[in-house]
Parts: structure tokens; sequence; C-alpha cells
């Protein structure tokens, strides 16, 4: 297009309209951060007279303008997948899609690809910088190793293009966002627990009184997540992440201020830092936190994850940093000790007065100190899976400013604290304790107005008198939208109503959940307009209630699950009839579960009242005797269980994915049409269930998993062979328990069908507890066979001839035989070549192993077995003839006693054996020479061999071998020789080998652990096994051992240990100074020495995280907590386990 000097916009864009008129255009507006609705507008108008059809493309990082100028909706762009940012990476790097001439650089390559996380910039940024360098492995790993913000500005597109999305950041969202830098990579946050942490730290501005903190923070972090700053977590969509070079953003704009010391770099001086985070690791020494003593006007402490979970929440913090280091940080507004096994807090926690936000969420507090009440601009106090936690502190009505009190899951909190009323900006009380007489402390939740989120509310039993009937409690409280009423589980008073009818919630409700009610009835809000937008109802063990409300006309709710109500004999829609529409218009999930006494359950629509319910579930409702609702055209899920009453009905379910019945005798014959779609079906427990319904094999969509348990009239399937095109799609069918031997046969009488057209898509097939079951046919599976269990057959006397390879077209990849002690012998013939597991165990009777185990001298049939395990088989007493096949990996031979042993012409020169376990191996008395020849061999178990005697004359040369141990093996007198060649040998393990004698040569160089337990002929001194000189070893583990008197000696352990575990030295006295030496130690552990009484006056290593003295008597009332003479020497560890003598 021609040149423009027309400077007038009207003129401008008239001329541009001109010029397109007619014609059919496409336009490309590259990185819009425009938010002007009009100036869009202005810019659009001459584009409006292009031809129909014409495009204009937007693309922008920022989702209000994309909601300004879509008019077809947005496509948002999703990261590269690894394949094609590699290709992209490559592309720029080297000029081509792959790394064919340049394989050396391939590693490197997918490494920097991987780092990309899919974003293409990066890729084409970082392919650019190497294809100047060259193609030099060195210039490649300094990128890879490389932040971006090291990369030349002047040579990558990615710093500008970062620091514009920063720029046009608000300032309060860029406090906000530079904040999110004390979280490192991957770190996955959620929403609610960010917006604490930027109201503990003043980021939050609000303008008016009206809108509230939370809504404030709540609507900055949307802000910042429409400008791409956070996104999704793929694993969690209630969590978000921030890509890595947004992170690295983040680090870049806070370096001054933020400092997370698992990842930044320490770019400000210490004294001007204000925000400090890390991992939490198991035991957290206080000379991790050293820095922060210089780091006086410090504003956040905080350990991640901070949402931690109960099975995680087990790291140690050092007495000293509670004590001595965060009483100094008094300018603190975040703390947080999330998941540490913390017990008590020191008092001096009360000078924190600037506290704003306080994180204990699943340590072990008991109780917190009265200090705590000093917290006045305390606004957020996590307590969250705090399980120890008994009390909270009176002083905690001080707290005037506090919003957010989390007591969830703190099941022995049994006391509240009075006036808590006076917490007037309370908006987070998930739980409320209603203590026995303390009438006010009930009383005190109609004070706090702003309660919002979720509440439980337990001890209602404790509400005496009816004297506040008529006054609500919660009804004004429109925050709320889960609510748990609880009262005790023997409370049986059916004067309970008056208390039920005070907690009439607001109608905004989402959920409630009322357990262990003892009225008869439920008061008259339940069911009406209070509940018009709730979603979930959960009734439980109320068992004096004698009917339910009209739920049927709730229009929002989706889930209802009844529990435990022994009150209840019939179930109907009463009063929902009479509405003019089908009740539970949007119910999803029906639940009923130990409804002792329900009889009957009442249908007034033929044509469906569930028309959206996706889940039924019924369980442990012994008296349920009629018919289960007819139609249910949306239903997925179908769950009986324990409901022997119930009988069968004609269901039409044309959705049903998964059927479960269970111990529901009476529900036979099983009566399902319409079913198009089902994926598995399990049955057990019904015993009158003889065959498979006609209806069944006629299914359009048959099930792909069929599992059968416990269905002692079950004989056959009876599937007619004209029929059977509509199984033929089952891949898996598990047959437990059946008595009679089950046949799957049109006549009835064998285990398998004549037809091959029959489960000819059947890939596993599970037998398991058939007691009658003797043997198969001799007509075998389709060839899709490939897994084939069979488990616990008692009289099973003979496997089906069939799996072997010469009589069909046997394609089996897994067998596994276990608890068959009936079973003698293989078929004859051959395992199918295709095998590459088999597992035999527990069959007492098996006398031989099945030919084409073992691979024939002149390789006339390959074997591809991968897996061999010979557990529990006694009467096996040889190998077949031949070699292990060299495609086997794995091998273990458990309690075989007479088995011969493995000899050298069995071991293939060129096996690919990586593991071998051998474990009572009775005839074992020397291991083959020809071990040698196994060159892949990376772990070696040799457990419990009473006869084994000695190790090859050359030794083990095994050059991958990583693992070794030998344990229980009474006769063997040496460790092989030259056991200092085995270089790559990592972890040695040596016990209970009584006439053991120490390996000649020295130990293997290159340990990592070594264990070496009730040696009693090893009677050299630890000082002359030359353990100094295993530069890499981290783990010592000794008991039983050589006689002793004081350890370590001087220089005999290698500094990189970090693990120390003695145990039954009877004679060790005392704990060297040595032990100063050992900078790396972690763990020292001691264990039943009886004469054990002294430590080092100078102390343990500061690097010590843990401490465990165990049936010591002699040293454990001078390391007792507070009181013994070492406990000065031992406080600062962050774990001590003092474990008192056995009596």
């Amino acid at each position: 297009m021609e040149g423009c000097n027309l400077k007038d916009l009207n003129l401008l864009q008239v001329s541009l309209k001109e010029k397109l008129f007619g014609k059919k255009i496409l336009v490309v507006l590259d990185d819009v951060w425009n938010e002007n609705y009009e100036q869009w507008e202005v810019l659009r108008m001459p584009f409006i007279a292009a031809e129909a059809g014409s495009r204009i493309l937007v693309t922008t990082r920022n989702e209000r303008v994309a909601s300004i100028m879509t008019t077809c909706g947005t496509y948002r762009l999703k990261e590269l997948t690894n394949d094609d940012c590699l290709s992209l990476f490559t592309w720029h790097a080297l000029g081509t899609l792959d790394f064919e001439g340049h394989p050396s650089l391939r590693g490197i390559g997918e490494e920097i690809a991987r780092k990309c996380k899919g974003l293409p910039l990066a890729a084409k940024t970082l392919g650019g910088l190497l294809r100047t360098k060259g193609n030099h492995q060195e210039e490649w790993e300094d990128v890879l190793k490389s932040k971006i913000w090291d990369l030349p500005e002047e040579r990558s597109s990615i710093l500008p293009a970062l620091r514009l999305s920063y720029h046009y950041l608000p300032f309060h969202l860029k406090r906000c966002f530079s904040y999110c830098d004390l979280f490192p990579k991957d770190y996955e946050f959620e929403k609610d627990e960010l917006v604490l942490l930027w109201m503990a730290e003043g980021f939050l501005q609000q303008t008016t009184r009206e809108k509230q903190m939370k809504d404030i923070g709540t609507e900055y972090f949307r802000d910042l997540q429409s400008r791409s700053f956070f996104q999704q977590s793929t694993s969690d969509r209630a969590r978000y992440v921030m890509h890595d070079l947004i992170n690295d953003l983040a680090q870049y704009v806070s370096r001054e201020t933020c400092f997370n010391s698992d990842g930044d770099k320490l770019y400000a001086r210490v004294e001007k830092l204000r925000h400090f985070s890390f991992l939490r690791q198991q035991y957290d020494i206080s000379k991790r936190f050293e820095i922060l003593h210089q780091m006086e006007s410090l504003r956040t402490f905080m350990a991640l994850p901070i949402h931690t979970s109960p099975w995680a929440a087990s790291s140690y913090l050092s007495n000293n940093v509670l004590q001595e280091l965060l009483p100094r940080l008094v300018r603190l507004r975040v703390l947080s000790l999330s998941g540490y096994c913390i017990e008590e807090l020191p008092h001096q926690i009360g000078g924190l007065i600037h506290l704003r936000y306080f994180n204990l969420s699943y340590t072990r507090i008991k109780s917190l100190p009265d200090s705590v009440g000093s917290l006045f601009s305390l606004q957020t106090l996590i307590l969250h899976g705090c399980k120890n936690l008994v009390k909270l502190p009176q002083a905690i009505e001080n707290l005037i400013n506090l919003h957010v009190l989390d007591l969830t899951d703190t099941e022995n909190l049994t006391e509240m604290p009075m006036h808590l009323g006076n917490l007037k900006n309370l908006q987070i009380l998930s739980k409320f304790f209603v203590q026995k007489d303390r009438r006010p402390n009930f009383i005190d939740l109609k004070s706090l107005l702003h309660l919002r989120k979720e509440i439980s509310i337990r001890g209602l039993e404790n509400v005496v008198g009816t004297r506040d009937a008529g006054e609500y409690i919660l009804k004004d409280k429109q925050g709320i939208d889960s609510l748990d009423m609880q009262w005790s589980p023997d409370f049986l008073d059916v004067d309970a109503l008056p208390v039920f009818s005070m907690l009439q919630p607001h109608e905004n409700l989402k959920k409630i959940r009322v357990a262990f009610y003892g009225g008869t009835q439920f008061p008259s809000w339940f069911g009406g307009s209070s509940l018009a937008n709730i979603v979930d109802i959960n009734l439980s063990n109320c068992r004096n209630v004698m009917s339910l409300p009209a739920l049927g006309g709730l229009p929002s709710l989706k889930k209802l699950s009844i529990e435990g109500m022994d009150g209840i004999k019939e179930l109907g829609m009463d009063g929902v009839k009479e509405l003019g529409f089908k009740p539970f218009p949007v119910l999803e999930v029906l639940q009923f579960q130990n409804m002792l006494k329900w009889e009957y359950w009442y249908h007034p629509y033929e044509d469906g009242e569930f028309p959206s319910l996706h889940e039924l579930v019924i369980h442990n409702c012994p008296n349920l005797n009629q018919k289960l609702p007819r139609y249910l055209p949306s239903l997925v899920k179908l769950i009986v269980k324990g409901c022997p009453n119930l009988v069968d009905s004609v269901l039409n379910l044309p959705s049903l994915h998964e059927l479960n019945i269970e111990d529901c005798k009476n529900m036979v014959p099983l009566s399902l049409v319409g079913v198009t779609s089902l994926l598995t079906v399990k049955i057990r427990g019904l015993p009158y269930l003889k065959c498979f319904p006609d209806g069944f094999q006629q299914f359009p969509g048959a099930p792909k998993h069929l599992l059968i348990s416990n269905c002692s009239g079950l004989t056959s399937l009876r599937l007619k062979v004209t029929e059977c095109e509509n199984v033929a799609s089952i891949e898996y069918v598990k047959v437990n328990g059946s008595s009679p031997p089950l046949s799957l046969a049109e006549n009835g009488k064998n285990l398998v069908p004549k037809s091959q057209h029959f489960l000819k898509s059947l890939e596993r097939l599970h037998i398991e507890s058939c007691p009658k079951l003797v043997s198969f046919s001799e007509t075998g599976f389709s060839s899709t066979l490939r897994h084939l269990q069979l488990r616990d057959c008692p009289v099973l006397t003979n496997l089906p001839i069939w799996i072997m390879s010469q009589f069909t077209s046997c394609l089996l990849e897994d067998l596994e035989i276990e608890e068959c002690p009936s079973l003698t012998r293989f078929p004859s013939g051959r395992l199918p070549p295709t095998l590459k597991r088999l597992k035999l165990q527990d069959c007492t009777s098996l006398c031989s192993l099945p030919e084409g185990l073992m691979q024939a001298d002149n390789n006339k049939y390959a074997s591809y077995l991968e897996h061999l395990e010979i557990i529990g088989c006694p009467s096996l007493k040889n190998f077949p003839e031949g070699k292990l096949p060299t495609s086997l990996k794995v091998l273990r031979i458990w309690d075989c006693w007479q088995l011969k042993p493995l000899l050298d012409r069995m071991l293939p020169d060129n096996a690919s054996l990586e593991y071998v376990d051998i474990l009572k191996y009775s005839n074992l008395e020397s291991l083959p020479e020809s071990l040698q020849n196994l060159m892949c061999l990376v772990e070696l178990n040799i457990n419990s061999c009473k006869d084994l005697e000695c190790f090859p004359e050359i030794g083990l040369p095994l050059p991958n071998l990583r693992t070794l141990n030998i344990c229980s093996c009474d006769k063997l007198k040496s460790l092989p020789d030259q056991m200092l060649y085995l270089t790559s040998l990592q972890y040695l393990t040596i016990c209970d080998c009584p006439r053991l004698s120490f390996p000649r040569g020295g130990l293997p160089p290159n340990l990592l652990s070594l264990e070496i337990w009730y040696c009693k002929e090893l009677k050299d001194p630890v000082s002359k096994w030359n353990l100094h000189t295993l530069t890499s070893l981290r783990e010592f583990s000794i008991a039983g051992g050589p006689d002793m008197v004081s350890f370590p000696h001087e220089c005999l352990l290698p500094p990189t240990l970090v693990s120390i575990y003695m145990a039954s030295l009877n004679n060790l006295k005392s704990l060297t100074v040595s032990l100063q030496n050992l900078l790396s130690l972690e763990e020292l552990e001691v264990v039943e020495c009886p004469k054990l009484r002294n430590l080092p006056r100078e102390g343990l290593p500061a690097t010590l995280g843990r401490l465990c003295i165990r049936n010591c008597s002699l040293l454990e009332n001078r390391c007792s907590r507070d009181r013994g003479e070492y406990w000065p020497l031992i406080a600062h560890i962050p774990c001590i386990e003092i474990v008192a003598t056995d009596i």
C-alpha cells in the first residue's frame, strides 16, 4: 500500500476505508495491550468496508483485551508438546528437525527443550542463540545451566517480551506479582492461600468498606491470571502455577527484597531483604537459617509447601529457630511453620506484635501459649490438620483483627474460648464446638456477622434448654455456603428440634450435612426456600427421624446422601407430585447406606423421576424389598450391595457404564434393557444366579471388564453361539469364589468356550478361589489372551493344554499360578515363545517345570522370557535341560529346598539378567562360576541359604553390580575376592553370617551404603576396615560387631557420612569427639548399647538433624529433656528420640 501523509484521524480513516472497500483482507495485530474499548472501535471502523469474509487476527496475553476485541470467542493457545518444542528448538539451533548429524548433542538438546516448558518464544530464542555459538557441547551445557536473565539482552527477544508484560501492570499488581518470587519453579499454589499472604503484607487496597479484603485479593488474582502470569495446574484444577519464565521474571523484579533459599541467587544486601521462603527438609537445622540473623527487618518467614498433607507432615525444625531466631524477627508479618513436628511454641512468640499471618497447619501442636493473645494485628491463624490440638487459649478473644481461624480436621479440639463474638471481623471459622453449660459460647456465633465459606458446628447436644428457640443463629450469614451440624453419636434426645430450628441458614447455602440429630422430624425450613440453592445434602445417623421432608422440589440439588436413618421404613415423593413437575430435576448422585429398617421405596413416576441421575448407590439396606426405579435415562453407575431382599425388576438404563451387584441374593435374574454402553460388570455373592440372562449377550455395547465372585449357583454363562458377537469386546474376566466348576461354554461342562468368536477380544483372565475347579477343557481362548492368572484353586490338577504353543495360536505374555497345591505338572509341549513373565507360587505338589522354559542348545526354539519367579514350590527338583533364556532379566527363587542348584551350563554367556534373588535355596552350596558372565547384573540377593559356603574362586567380576545383599548364610566363610574391583557397587549389606571373615583387599571403593550386622567372625576392629577410604559412603550401619569401647576413632570414618546406625555393641561406653569431623552427618541412631554412657563434651556435629537413643539405659537419663546433663549439648537437634529401656 502506498504511503500516507495524512495527520488528521478522520481523513485517515476515510482514506483507509476507500482503499479497503470491496477487498478481502487479513489483518494481524500481534501482542495487543490496549484495554480501551473506544480506541478499539476507532481503529476497527475503516475495516468494516472490506469484503465479507475478511478477518482481523489478534494475539494478546491479556484476557481483558480479548474480551473487548472478540466477536467470535477467544482461542487459548496451549504450550507446545515436548516433541514439537524440541523440533522448533532444533530447527533454530541446527537448521534441521532432528539430531541425526549431531548425536552427541541430543541429550543436552532435549533437556534445553524441556526447560522451555512448551513456550515457542523460549525455544526459538535459545535455539537461535546456540546457532551462533557453534555445535560445541560445552556451549550447549552453559545455556542449559543458565537462567534467562543471564542471556545477552541484544540476542534475546524473551526479556523485552516479559518486561513488557510486567510494565503494563498497575502498581498494586506489580507488588503482588513480585511477591510470588517466594514460590520456587513448578510450585503449585491455591488462590485463597496467596490472597491471605497478600492481605498480610498490606498489598490489598480497600477503597470502600463494602468490599471485603478477600474479594479485593480475588480480583487481583484474576487480573494476574487473565494476563497469563498464573495458569491452572494440569494435575489439580484448584491449584495454579507459574511458567518457568514467569517465575524468572518474578525473581528478576523482586531480587532486592525476596529470597527463596532453594532457587534464587542472593542479589541484594542481606539487610535489605524483606521476604524469605524455603522448602522444608526432613531435618531443618539451625545452621540453615544463620543468614536470617542479619535480617532484622524480615517480614516473611515461610516454609513451603504452605498447604501440605498429613503423610507429608514429618519435618523437624531446630528448637533454636523457635526459641532464639524467630523471637528476634519482631517485624514479621507472615510466619508459616506448616508441616513441622512442633509440639509446643515458646511464650516469646507473643512478641511478634506485627504478625498478621500465622500458619501451624499439620503440626503436632497441643495448645497455643496465652501470649498469642498479644498478636493484636493477626488476621489469619491456620491450625488445619492439627490433630493433637485439644484447646485454644482464652486470650484469642483479644484478636479483634482476626479474619481467618481455620480449625479443619482438628478432631481432638473440644474446647472453644468464650467471647468469640468479640471477633467482629472473623470471616472463616471452619469449626465451632459447643461446650456443655456454656450458653454464651453458642450464642457467640450470632455476633459473627461476616462468616463465609464453610463451618462445622459440633457438640450441639450441649445446648441446654430451649429458651433461645426462635432466635436464629445463622440466617443472616449470607456468605456461608457449607454447613455441617453434628450432635454426639450417642445422642438420642427427641427434643433436639428447637436447637435444629435455630440453625436455619441463609438461602445462599450450597452444602449441608446433618449428623446424629436425635429428633423425630426435621424443622420446617429444611426442604423449603431456605435450601433453594442447595447442591449437596448429607443426612447421617439421624436415627429417630421417621420421614424425610420433600427434597425432590429443590431445584439445584445434585447430590443426596442418606445414611443410618434407622427410623425410616418408607421413602416416597410426598408433597412433590402436587408441584406439577418431576422431582429431583438435576440430581446426579443418590446414595443410601446402612438403612437397616427401610422397606419400601415409592416411585410415582413410571417414566423416570430422576432424569439427570448419573450414580445410584444402595448399600446395606437389608429389609428393602421393593423394586428399583424402572427408567433412569442418564444413569452411568449402579452399585447395589448388601440388599438381600431387594427383588429383581426390569431396568431400562440406556446410559449405564458400570454395574456392581453384591450380596443381593434375590436380584436374579438380572433384567436389563436398553443398555448400549456398559463397560464394567461386577457380580458378587448372588447364590441363586445360575446363568446370565438372555438379554446380557444382546447388549450392543458389551462390557470390557467382567468380574464374578462368590456366585455359588453360577455354573455357566450359557451364551448361545449365534449370540456371542455381542460380548466379543470383553477384555478382562475375573472369576472368584465359584464353588461349582464354572463354565463359560454353551454346554455347561467346560471352562472355556467352544465358539471361536466368543470373547474374541479377551486379553486378561483371572480365576481365583474356585475350590471345586479341577481342570480345563482342551479348547482355548482367542489369540488375544495375554494375561492368565490362576489363584487359590486347591483341587486344580491340570492346566489347560492350550497354554502350550504348538496346540493353539496362544500368544500369552503373562502367566501367574498361585496357591494351587494339587497341581503337579504342566501339560506336554512348550510354553509359547511370546511369554515374558512366569510366576509360580505356593504350588506345593508341582514337581516339574514346563518345557520351553529353558533355551535349547541348538536354538531350535526361541524363548523371550524376561521375568521368572518360583516361590514356595518344595516338590520341584530340577530345571529342564538347556540354558536360561538370554532375554531373562529377573530371576527369583524362594523356598524351593529340593531344587538342585544352578549349574554353570544353565547361565548363558550373553545373559540379560539384571536381578537375581535367592531365598532358602537349601541345595545351593556354591554359586556357579558362570555368574561372571552376567555382565548386566545390577542386584544380587542371597538370603537364608544355609549350605552356601563360598563364592566362585574368580570372585564377582560384575561391572554393573550396584547392590549386593547377603543374609543368614550360616556356612559362608568369606566374601568374594577382589571386591575392591567392584567399582559400580553402591549398596552392600551383610547380615547374620556368623562365619564370615572380612574380605581380602578391602571393600568396593564407591559404596554409598554399608550394613554389617551380627557377623561374629568379623573380629578385626572397625579401625582396620579402612572405611575412611570410602569417599562416597553416605550410610553406615553396624550391629553386634567387633568389640569396641569408644567410637569412632580419629579419621576412622569418611566425612561424607550422612547416617550412622549402631546396635548391640555390648562394650561400647562412649562416643568420641571425632564425630565432630563428620561435617555431613544428619542422622545418628544408637540402639541397645547397655554400657554406653558418654557423649562428647564438645557436642555433636552441627549438621545433625536426628538423634535416636533407644534402650541405652545409662545414657537415657543424661539426655532427658530439660533435666539431663547432656540436654544443652543436644537441644538444638531438630529430632530427638530418647526411648526408654524396655522392661
